[in-house]
């Protein structure tokens, strides 16, 4: 199920913002770097659309000498666990986990991953969705799991441009315009307006 977005800027200036989606990770922890999951550069007077399909993926990032390497990515479906190991020193790789394993410590609506790399090293968990991040779980240790799963609504909000790199923290989601999409939507128009400097989305989906 894929779902076109078309956000339409029905203002007279954009005073440089942009509009920033986030998609919110369920039970989030205090120290959760969210990630914009979209940015829309935002001109006044124009659309820009942008596809959602429920596609999670994940990676792992570590650091060595300063170096940070990033795994390779995969695809998650919900309830698979993935181990991070470190075979012959190498920095971390993931694997599926048994699913026994993934029984016993992911619910199955969740996908995670456990730090099962020996020596230890502790690394970072990236989750993604359409292959944009979505939210990074820091210091993940020994044998810890880290489970994901997102709600399926969006978060829409005016900001100046994030920096390259730049995360989030999860009390800003209060600050956002929460959309709960219909489940037979297959395109949603958002129209921003603006009014004394409080902008406004209304969503409008077929």
């Amino acid at each position: 199920m894929s779902v076109q977005f078309n956000v339409t800027m029905n203002v007279q200036d954009m005073q440089g913002k942009t509009v920033l989606v986030f998609l919110k990770p369920q039970n989030p922890q205090r120290n959760y770097m969210v990630h914009a999951w979209q940015v829309l550069t935002g001109s006044a007077g124009a659309t820009e659309s942008f596809i959602y399909e429920p596609i999670i993926s994940t990676d792992v990032t570590s650091t060595n000498d300063d170096n940070t390497i990033v795994s390779a990515r995969h695809t998650a479906q919900p309830g698979q666990l993935f181990a991070a190991i470190s075979p012959n020193d190498l920095s971390p790789s993931l694997q599926q986990a048994p699913t026994s394993l993934a029984e016993a410590k992911l619910t199955p609506s969740q996908c995670g991953v456990i730090n099962q790399t020996n020596p230890f090293i502790q690394f970072n968990s990236n989750w993604y969705v359409n292959d944009k991040p979505v939210v990074t779980m820091p210091y993940v240790d020994a044998n810890m799991t880290v489970s994901f799963e997102y709600e399926p609504n969006f978060y829409f909000m005016v900001a100046s441009p994030p920096m390259v790199g730049q995360t989030y923290i999860v009390q800003n989601f209060s600050d956002m315009t929460e959309y709960v999409m219909p489940i037979t939507a297959t395109e949603v128009d958002v129209s921003l307006t603006e009014n004394q400097g409080l902008w406004t989305f209304d969503f409008n989906a077929s």
